[in-house]
């Protein structure tokens, strides 16, 4: 399978920046010949261009993505300026603010935009239960699990993962990738969070073989946002490394 990584530059002038937004995004429907049943996910970015080569320009309101229902995506701000995850259409955003982490949760206006967006809409989610696992060892049960449900496992597939995150590292960029090597950017840290006690855990994000370095790093198949109450409210970010508890729930989208 390749990949097309042609992306139309947006335009900095928010003029007409909404009527633009169409036109940005590369729908993997279409690159590869899915079903109309099957939710397509759409991607808006390319992961190197934007954490390695610092092509951070906005490529998609944010409010464009949630005025469909049931929206589900996870990425990165315009400019990294903190991390987006969308469950059901709800938007968190995680910023870093004097080395503290914040998360809105407001409706986006118009001008909120992110530089790299992995997005789907779902509406309905079969599930299934899974052993505790970590790594390329967790990526194998969700490839096994979803196939069981009729899933096509070679395409991206949005998941939902519940249950106990015992080993969770995350975190949320802050103008910069903290894999980057940027001098430029490299004073800008990013908020980094972990804990191996267990701990209920929600995560978003999208199963995708063959696709690192346009939708996952390198070394990955998944692209994983972390949801989770840390006792004083919600935190959220990317997945550096986690390990599920048995008895995890896994969603795919239903047939």
């Amino acid at each position: 399978m390749t990949y097309s990584e042609e992306f139309l530059p947006m335009k900095h002038c928010r003029t007409g920046m909404m009527a633009s937004m169409s036109l940005l995004a590369l729908t993997w429907m279409s690159l590869c010949g899915c079903s109309s049943a099957r939710p397509e996910v759409r991607q808006y970015g390319v992961m190197r261009e934007v954490m390695r080569e610092g092509r951070t320009e906005p490529r998609i309101a944010l409010a464009a993505v949630v005025a469909r229902p049931h929206a589900y995506a996870v990425g990165a701000m315009e400019g990294l300026a903190g991390e987006v995850t969308i469950v059901d259409g709800e938007v968190l955003i995680a910023r870093v603010e004097e080395g503290s982490l914040r998360v809105e949760s407001a409706a986006p206006t118009s001008d909120v935009a992110a530089a790299l967006l992995t997005l789907a809409h779902v509406d309905r989610w079969a599930e299934a239960p899974l052993p505790a696992a970590h790594g390329r060892e967790l990526e194998s049960h969700i490839e096994s699990a979803a196939r069981s449900l009729g899933i096509d496992t070679t395409r991206p597939i949005p998941i939902l993962l519940e249950g106990d995150a015992i080993g969770l590292e995350m975190h949320v960029v802050n103008g910069y990738c903290p894999h980057g090597t940027d001098p430029a950017t490299m004073n800008a840290q990013p908020w980094q969070w972990s804990s191996e006690s267990p701990g209920r855990a929600l995560l978003v994000g999208f199963y995708a073989p063959n696709a690192e370095g346009v939708m996952t790093h390198h070394g990955s198949n998944m692209h994983l946002h972390a949801v989770l109450d840390s006792g004083e409210g919600a935190i959220t970010g990317h997945v550096d490394r986690v390990e599920v508890g048995a008895g995890t729930t896994l969603r795919v989208p239903a047939r």
